[in-house]
């Protein structure tokens, strides 16, 4: 019996299809990271490409720099700019062309910086602290209360990071990022940041710039500029609802996300002088509450595990 010829339409094959197509089997030794990354991080990196922002672009390929090797991630972004360049010249589209060579550029920066922290790391690791420290000191004089909710992030944030055994690298990145993350509310007048309720929208939008202001701060200080990205992404959200870029899942560094749960949990437990503080228990199911809304689900899930276990060993929180 002769078989019917089969009408059904040829579904294209997606760009990360094609990523993993160009790539050279023998650049990488764990072909598992390599798919998962580029179903992930092809689509979110053309989308960084076509919005024309190098924030954006950087902040893509931060988000892979879970890889084995420094090297895997500069093959795999520069494969998906090969596949979005090869596309936009067969349908002679300038623009994109235009775009990807953009992100080149980059792409080439964040590179050479992320293999920088990683070959300079433990040299740089006390130079980096004792920075860290001194701005810390620094907002201590101007907010004692702003310094010591710093130290609580920094220090939650790492335990979190090495939770999720992320590289040594990484874990310092995220501590030093959190220990910074609210730098920018120094610019905020004591009695605005004071208020907890009854708080003007002009007020309001004033605050929510502190973000941008402690980025800007950082991008200013050549040792530690590497952070401005994490902080200036801390308020975002998980479900694209958050500020100042307004950035959703994968967009957001992995660093911001953490900290944004390490800051949350430190805001909760925190009394204050309007309301008492929260305990660690209903703390706990404030974060699972809002998993996969204002939270990262999978790093709430690291954080939830981290409390519970040190619960059980009637260790402090």
């Amino acid at each position: 019996m002769t078989a019917l010829p089969d009408y059904r339409p040829q579904i294209a094959r997606s760009l990360a299809d094609k990523v993993i197509a160009r790539l050279p089997e023998s650049a990488f030794g764990d072909t598992e990271w390599v798919t998962m990354t580029a179903l992930t991080g092809a689509e979110h990196l053309r989308a960084a490409i076509a919005s024309n922002r190098p924030y954006r672009v950087a902040n893509a390929v931060r988000s892979m720099a879970h890889a084995p090797r420094i090297a895997e991630v500069e093959t795999l972004a520069n494969t998906i700019c090969d596949a979005i360049a090869s596309e936009a010249y067969a349908a002679h589209n300038a623009a994109t062309i235009a775009q990807v060579t953009n992100a080149r550029h980059v792409i080439t920066a964040v590179i050479a910086e992320l293999r920088g922290l990683t070959e300079h790391a433990p040299h740089h690791a006390a130079h980096l602290r004792e920075a860290v420290d001194g701005y810390v000191r620094l907002v201590g004089l101007h907010d004692s209360q702003i310094a010591e909710r710093l130290d609580a992030v920094g220090a939650f944030a790492g335990r979190i990071a090495r939770s999720m055994k992320l590289p040594s690298a990484s874990v310092l990145e995220i501590e030093l990022a959190g220990r910074l993350h609210d730098v920018g509310m120094i610019g905020i007048p004591r009695p605005m940041r004071a208020k907890a309720v009854g708080i003007s929208k002009r007020e309001h939008d004033h605050i929510k710039r502190h973000p941008i202001a402690g980025a800007s701060f950082l991008s200013n200080v050549p040792s530690l500029a590497h952070l401005a990205p994490i902080v200036r992404s801390h308020h975002e959200r998980f479900d694209g609802r958050g500020y100042p870029d307004g950035l959703q899942r994968d967009e957001i560094p992995l660093a911001s996300r953490v900290i944004s749960v390490a800051a949350a949990f430190v805001e909760l437990i925190t009394p204050r002088s309007q309301f008492e503080a929260t305990s660690p228990h209903d703390a706990c199911r404030e974060l699972e509450r809002h998993a996969g809304t204002e939270f990262d689900p999978d790093i709430v899930a690291t954080t939830l595990h981290l409390l519970r276990f040190r619960q059980r060993t009637n260790r402090s929180a």
